[in-house]
C-alpha cells in the first residue's frame, strides 16, 4: 500500500506536549434538589494529558500522521493515568481523512457556533435529561472513521461514522455530517445532523439537528445556534421525546491578556411522558494569560430546572476557578 501511494520518506520526531488544571468548585442546590445538611458542596479536582505527535510524508505529497492523549482526572485521590485519545490521519489535495477513538469530524468543524467549545465548567442542575449545549453527538472513545473536505470558495463540509459494536445490543452505529460556509470573513455559518440507530436495532433512533452562525466584530465574538434531538417510538410507535435547544454566546478580548465571555442556553421537552420539562442556565467567564503557557479561568454558572410532571423547580449556581500550566 505504500509503495502504491508513492513510497514514504523518514518520519519526523515525535512532538511531545501537554498541560496540568488545577481547578476548585462550589456547588450549590436549591428548590426540589436542595442540600442536604452538612454537605459542603467544595472539592478541589485535577485534569492533566499529555500528547504524542508524529508524522511523516509520502513522496505522492500526502500526509500521514497520528497522536496518543494520555490523560488523569481526579476530584478524589490518587487516579491511574489513561488513554484519552488515538488516532491517525492522512491529509492532502484530496482533503482530510481520520481513524481512530478521537474527536469525529464534525464535532472538530462545529467550533465556531456552539457555547460548548469555550465555557470551562457549564450549567448543570442534580436531575434532567436536557440538553446544554445545541452539539449533536459525538462519543469521543468510540472507533471511528471520517472525512472532511478542502475549504471550496468557501464552503466545507465533512462527515463522520462511528460503529456502536458487534454485540446483540450495539447496533447504536452513530452518523453525522455538516456543511459550512464563510462569507468572506464577515460571518460564518453552520448545520449539521446526526443519526443514532437504537442499540436493539427495534427503530427507536435519535435523530439530531444543529444550525448556527458566528460574526465577529469590534473585538466580540457572537454565536447563535438551534438544536434538535428527536427520539422515535419502537416498532414505528409514537415519538418518545424531541428537545429543543438553543444557545447563545458572546466574547470579549480585552487585550492580549484578558478575556471575558458569556454563554446563555435554553432546553425544553416537548413530546412524551416528560413534555414541558425545562432547563435554563448561563455563565459567566474570565480567562487571564499570566505568562507564555500559564492561564488562570474563573467561572460563575446558574441554572434552573422545571419538572412539568412533578411540577418541581430546582436550581444549582457553580463558582469555578482553576489554573492551567501548558508544556
Amino acid at each position: 500500500a505504500l509503495v502504491a501511494l508513492g513510497g514514504v520518506s523518514a518520519a519526523s520526531a515525535i512532538e511531545i506536549s501537554g498541560g496540568y488544571m488545577f481547578d476548585y468548585n462550589s456547588t450549590d442546590n436549591t428548590g426540589a434538589a436542595a442540600d442536604a445538611a452538612n454537605v459542603s458542596g467544595n472539592k478541589f479536582g485535577s485534569d492533566g494529558n499529555i500528547d504524542f505527535k508524529g508524522s511523516t510524508t509520502a513522496d505522492s505529497g500526502l500526509t500521514f500522521g497520528g497522536m496518543i492523549r494520555m490523560q488523569t482526572n481526579n476530584d478524589g485521590g490518587a487516579t491511574a493515568l489513561s488513554i484519552e485519545d488515538q488516532g491517525a490521519y492522512i491529509q492532502g489535495d484530496f482533503g482530510y481523512l481520520m481513524l481512530g477513538q478521537t474527536d469525529g469530524v464534525v464535532d472538530g468543524m462545529d467550533s465556531f457556533m456552539t457555547t460548548g467549545e469555550f465555557v470551562e465548567n457549564g450549567i448543570g442542575t442534580t436531575n434532567n435529561d436536557l440538553n446544554v449545549n445545541t452539539q449533536v453527538t459525538d462519543n469521543e472513545s468510540a472507533g471511528k472513521i471520517g472525512y472532511r473536505s478542502n475549504n471550496i470558495s468557501g464552503f466545507q463540509f465533512g462527515v463522520s461514522h462511528e460503529d456502536g459494536g458487534e454485540g446483540a445490543a450495539e447496533n447504536d452505529d452513530l452518523t453525522s455530517w455538516m456543511v459550512t460556509y464563510d462569507l468572506m470573513g464577515a460571518a460564518k455559518l453552520g448545520y449539521a445532523s446526526a443519526k443514532i440507530k437504537s442499540a436493539d436495532n427495534d427503530g427507536a433512533d435519535v435523530t439530531m439537528s444543529h444550525a448556527g452562525i458566528s460574526t465577529s466584530i469590534a473585538g466580540f465574538t457572537i454565536q447563535a445556534a438551534v438544536g434538535s434531538d428527536k427520539t422515535s417510538g419502537a416498532s414505528g410507535a409514537a415519538d418518545t421525546s424531541k428537545i429543543d435547544t438553543r444557545d447563545v454566546g458572546i466574547q470579549y478580548s480585552l487585550n492580549d491578556a484578558i478575556g471575558l465571555y458569556f454563554a446563555d442556553v435554553s432546553s425544553e421537552e416537548k413530546t412524551g411522558t416528560n413534555a414541558g420539562d425545562k432547563l435554563d442556565g448561563n455563565t459567566f467567564g474570565l480567562s487571564y494569560s499570566v505568562a507564555s503557557g500559564v492561564g488562570v479561568v474563573l467561572e460563575y454558572n446558574d441554572a434552573e430546572f422545571k419538572d412539568s410532571s412533578a411540577s418541581t423547580t430546582e436550581g444549582q449556581t457553580n463558582t469555578y476557578a482553576g489554573l492551567k500550566v501548558s508544556f
